[in-house]
């Protein structure tokens, strides 16, 4: 899950430099006064307007005629049109179509204004230059979307595809594949009692060759495959696999039944079914990972939400229309009973309304759900604690989105001359984006710990939690200084650097963090790893013979 936040970093990182880029040379380095472009349709109109505020002003010439004298002592001569000495010209037509796309001849009007009107940008919409850049543009958005479709696939359609495959396999399935699977699942069991070594190591070679391979069945092997690396002690999963062959065999009557009668028991039969071949957080998965535990410990209440946090989604979707609903009344009396709320502050409370109600929504459905399980009916105790921990984690997710809402809402995208703000656009969708991936990855921290072990790491700890919690505070006290605080731009400057800095910093250090750590091992280090690994050694030594003891003696 923590891969899957860096995933949707870097993707952020390609699409502003793609999305910045373009709109960049579409319109910022484009030459331009205010929201029109040299050459536009509305370019004529600014030039009049520019020539209306000189004249206005008395900034260097009041009339046509003032006009062709100005020109004349600034050695624009060739500019000055063929009507430019009748008596009813007007200013613009004073000045030759040349003139009106030459750049020089644009400055030094731009500069009569004192600062009024300013031309920006470096080249001209027809130039060689912008023909030369565009074309960068479409090597970037290849880039875009070489990660956006697997990285779409990962999160919205993963278990999807998963349940398809599943259908589509179904009568093979039924026919063989499932008694193949039970077949090898009642071997590898035992196999993995007897701590037989290389035999569960044969048999990890083959299971690439099993056509039917639920998720759960997976993880169980994925482990397996850990631990006969380490070449760790087997027996542990002697338990799990049981349960993974009842599981299957499970799966299996339900599909024989179905086959039989023509129809599913259940409500939602091939849902559930393809849901329990492919999700890692079906009642399957969370009964292997039951078994591993040696008691109803609190690492278990972890193990079971870190599981069950994946269905949190599916409830986000069910519960939109009724936060839809909920926020809509709710937002309609606020704004009824304070009317008099600024911009921001009304953005903020509207942003909020929604998204807090959807979120509490959900936590409500997702907590019923687990709570009322008959599964969980004698551990509940244990589930408190990493459900207060998650949801209070997913409520922060929300708010910091509300807040970042409030910054992308500052720009008016559609306004004309908009796009000069762009920078200030991208700033405030990279706040809303690694500010709200910040938690996430708080909770992609615990899920992938307590999924695959069975406490957190100190280094996990420091890394997936401590640090992204103190980012996020400092970014979310800048963001709101800087949106709420005292007046004044410096300050407003300092605080928008202060919560750039930290957020870039965090993801900056975390993408080279886990390389330092694991390639510079200093000399100390080495000899702790070589004692840890003879330890291991001879631990698994003593065991062996043990065992072998055992069975003479039998």
């Amino acid at each position: 899950m923590r891969k899957t936040v860096r995933l949707v970093i870097l993707l952020l990182v390609v699409a502003v430099i793609y999305f910045g880029y373009s709109a960049w040379i579409d319109s910022v380095a484009i030459y331009n006064i205010g929201a029109a472009q040299l050459g536009s349709s509305i370019w004529n109109t600014k030039i009049t307007e520019i020539l209306d505020y000189i004249a206005k002003n008395d900034l260097g010439f009041k009339d046509t005629a003032g006009l062709v004298k100005w020109m004349e002592a600034n050695n624009f001569n060739e500019f000055i049109s063929s009507v430019a000495n009748n008596g009813n010209t007007k200013m613009l037509d004073a000045i030759s179509p040349a003139a009106l796309t030459n750049v020089e001849f644009i400055k030094a009007l731009t500069e009569l204004t004192k600062g009024e009107y300013v031309l920006n940008g470096f080249m001209a919409a027809n130039s060689l230059l912008k023909t030369l850049l565009d074309p960068f543009k479409m090597i970037l958005v290849g880039g875009v979307f070489a990660m956006f479709v697997p990285l779409t696939k990962q999160l919205l359609f993963g278990t999807v595809i998963g349940m398809k495959s599943y259908m589509k396999n179904r009568q093979s399935n039924v026919l063989y594949n499932y008694q193949k699977t039970i077949s090898f699942t009642e071997d590898l069991q035992v196999k993995l009692a007897e701590g037989n070594f290389d035999a569960v190591k044969a048999d990890y070679a083959a299971y690439s060759g099993l056509a039917f391979k639920p998720e759960f069945l997976n993880i169980m092997m994925d482990e397996i495959c850990s631990v006969l690396i380490k070449e760790g002690d087997l027996t542990v999963f002697a338990e799990a696999a049981k349960v993974v062959t009842e599981s299957i065999k499970e799966m299996y009557e339900k599909e024989r039944r179905r086959s039989i009668n023509g129809r599913g028991d259940e409500l939602f039969f091939d849902l559930k079914r393809g849901y329990e071949y492919c999700a890692t957080g079906s009642k399957y998965s969370i009964a292997y990972h039951k078994a591993l535990q040696d008691k109803a410990d609190n690492n278990l209440g972890w193990k079971i939400y870190s599981l069950e946090i994946f269905k949190f989604n599916f409830f986000l979707v069910a519960m939109f229309i009724p936060a839809v609903i909920i926020s809509a009344f709710v937002g309609g009396l606020i704004n009824g009973l304070v009317s008099n709320l600024t911009g921001d502050v009304r953005t903020l409370a509207v942003a909020a309304t929604f998204f807090v109600s959807w979120v509490i929504l959900t936590i409500i459905a997702h907590s019923l759900m687990i709570f009322r399980n008959e599964q969980y009916k004698n551990i509940k105790n244990i589930l408190v604690k990493p459900a207060i921990i998650f949801y209070s984690l997913y409520v922060l997710t929300f708010i910091t989105i509300s807040a970042g809402i409030v910054g992308v809402s500052k720009v008016n995208i559609v306004a004309p001359g908009s796009s000069a703000q762009i920078w200030v656009w991208f700033s405030a969708v990279a706040y809303l984006v690694l500010s709200t991936s910040l938690i996430f990855y708080v909770i992609a921290t615990l899920v992938d710990s307590f999924k695959q072990h069975k406490t957190l790491s100190k280094k996990l700890l420091v890394d997936g939690i401590i640090l992204p919690m103190i980012a996020w505070t400092i970014a979310t006290v800048s963001n709101f200084m800087a949106l709420y605080g005292p007046d004044g731009h410096s300050l407003q400057s300092i605080f928008a650097a202060i919560n750039g800095v930290t957020l870039v910093g965090f993801w900056i250090y975390l993408s080279i963090s886990s390389f330092l750590i694991n390639n510079l091992i200093s000399p100390n280090m080495a000899r702790e790893l070589r004692k840890a690994v003879e330890a291991d050694a001879l631990k698994n030594a003593k065991a062996k013979k043990s065992t072998k003891s055992t069975k003479a003696a039998k």
